[in-house]
Order: C-alpha cells, then structure tokens, then sequence
C-alpha cells in the first residue's frame, strides 16, 4: 500500500514498483484515515508511508497497524533525519526516490529483520527534533538540557520554544554527543560547555544557569552530586572550565 497525500507522488512510486515484479500494489491512500480503512480491508504486509501529511502525519498511523507490516518511510528531508525517529522502520527513502535507491531498499524486504536502531549523533550534524507536528532542525549546542517526562522527554532549546518528544532519556544518553551532554540522573541530561554558573540552593540542591540564555533548571541532592563529581574530574569536557559553586 502506498499511502502519500500527493497523488503525483503516489503515481511517481507505483511507476517505479511496476519494474519489482515480486511487488502487487493492493491500495493507495491520500490520508491516514483512508489508510486506516484500506489496511482493515486489505492487511498489506509493506506500507510505503509519507511522513508529513495534513491533519495527520505517517507517525500516527503506526499504532493502528495490527499485525505490523514492513514500513518503508518516504520523506522529503536528508537520510540523516532518520535519527529522530524511534521506529522499526524497514527503510527510509528520500524524496524524489532514485530507482536504484529503491531496488535497495525492497532487497531488504527478503533479508532477515532486525531492529533498526539510531545511530549516535555528531556534534556536527543537526538534529531533527520532530515534536507537536512540527519538525525542528538543531544544532547540538543548541539543546541546554534535557527532562524526562515519563516516557517522552522535554528539550529544552535555546533558540526555540521547548520540544517535547516521545522518546525516553536513556535513549538520548545513548544518541547525543557524550563530549558535550552528561546524564546527572534519571530524569536530567545537561549540555556541559553551554553552563553560564551554578549556585547551591538550600537542602543541597543547586539551580543551573546557561550561557546566551534565561533558562534555569534546578537539580536535586544526586544529579547536583553528580554535577560537582563530572566538574571535579572534567572527563572529555576539554574546552569546559567548571563555574564556582
């Protein structure tokens, strides 16, 4: 099933599956509630899904997918935008789809599936934070610091209005650039080089402030430990100079 809200782009795909013999095309859809209706009727076993869409982009459609088939997401934005999503996606394919891209990507379709993880960000590279129906281009040093929220987290930008995302704070310890961001507890990721001072607060708590920005974020007994042990030893922090406490 091809689902894409622009028709043009719907037919520009069923002309180039028409070379993949081993592929039938059963249904199109131009929206996520006709591709409800269509995956009920007809249980396609590979989704060729756009990712932004009106009303309703390609993520929200996942959860209405019983049995999960393979989804292939097509989406305007470079390869490396793959990284902010956490999805077990079969493949990513970026707009306008090359024919031996897509080759590729439908031989994947016979090996043997494994989990598709993100891979760890560069301080380099932007990150795409796709939050509130709204995708959001960042730089690294651009994220202050992180929150947890259950099993979302709060990105808090400093540039940018804060990003809630639907991705747990284990998984961005794991993903960001470990020479900039430390974990100081379960629910707090700070950006090291970005830290203006730190003032102690009463009970042991100590409140952080940033360079170029307003925003503060206090921390509890542990992660404000945590904060005096990384600063104390500077570990892969080279161009961080630790504020007074």
């Amino acid at each position: 099933m091809i689902v894409d809200d622009e028709q043009g782009a719907r037919m520009d795909l069923r002309i180039l599956l028409e070379a993949h013999s081993g592929i039938e095309i059963v249904a199109e859809a131009g929206s996520v509630t006709e591709a409800i209706a269509q995956f009920d009727a007809l249980r396609p076993n590979l989704i060729f899904l756009d990712v932004q869409m009106p009303k309703r982009d390609g993520f929200s459609l996942l959860p209405k997918l019983r049995p999960v088939p393979d989804i292939i997401f097509v989406t305007a934005y470079d390869a490396f935008a793959v990284k902010a999503f956490e999805v077990n996606a079969m493949d990513f394919l970026v707009k306008p789809i090359q024919p031996e891209r897509l080759k590729l990507s439908l031989l994947r379709l016979t090996q043997p599936r494994k989990r598709r993880e993100a891979q760890p960000f560069t301080k380099e590279l932007p990150i795409f934070l796709y939050a509130e129906r709204e995708m959001r281009a960042v730089a690294p040093m651009e994220i202050l610091f992180i929150q947890a929220l259950h099993n979302h987290t709060k990105i808090h930008l400093t540039t940018h209005r804060p990003a809630t995302m639907l991705r747990r704070i284990s998984e961005w310890n794991r993903l960001l650039p470990a020479e900039i961001f430390r974990k100081l507890d379960r629910s707090t990721i700070i950006n090291f080089p970005a830290i203006k001072n730190v003032t102690k607060l009463t009970n042991h708590h100590s409140e952080v402030r940033f360079r170029d920005s307003d925003k503060v974020v206090e921390l509890g007994l542990f992660a404000s430990r945590r904060l005096r042990k990384v600063m104390r030893e500077n570990i892969q922090f080279t161009a961080f100079k630790p504020p007074k406490m």
